[in-house]
């Protein structure tokens, strides 16, 4: 399972800056923007971050954001949104909770929701999201 240390390793070792910045939107603790030359920045706002669990959530995402290119501006549709937010999340969770990794936690008893957020060190709405994209990729947990 990777580490929030292990995701601020992936950003540097692909040159994506991460800084602590205030973020005025109430809604918002982290936002990730590119330029138009490719290059990317992560910010997060350290004061709107409710813990370790939700810091590692947010640099996941948006450092999917990055890696993808998954980007869209203010005025894109929802459908567009929609698609880059996925594939952020997709990435993700294929990084922070691997599907195999999954197996062998369900397989030690790790089988409530919360139970496997503890274990994975993220939210319980990260676990029902990853939940949501391994089945839609066609993954089963029976």
């Amino acid at each position: 399972m990777i580490t929030l240390k292990e995701l601020y390793d992936i950003a540097d070792d692909n040159d994506i800056p991460v800084i602590d910045y205030p973020i005025h939107n109430d809604s918002v603790g982290a936002l990730s923007v590119c330029d138009d030359d490719g290059d990317c920045i992560i910010a997060l706002d350290v004061h709107k971050l409710g813990s370790s669990a939700d810091h590692k959530v947010k640099m996941a995402h948006e450092l999917g954001h990055c890696i993808k290119g998954a980007f869209y501006n203010q005025y894109s549709s929802f459908d567009i949104r929609g698609k880059h937010e996925y594939r952020a999340d997709k990435w993700a969770i294929q990084q922070v909770m691997p599907y195999d990794e999954i197996i062998q936690a369900c397989k030690k008893g790790y089988v409530e929701c919360w139970q496997l957020a503890d274990y994975f060190g993220v939210t319980e709405d990260f676990v029902a999201r990853a939940f949501e994209i391994y089945r839609n990729m066609g993954y089963s947990f029976v």
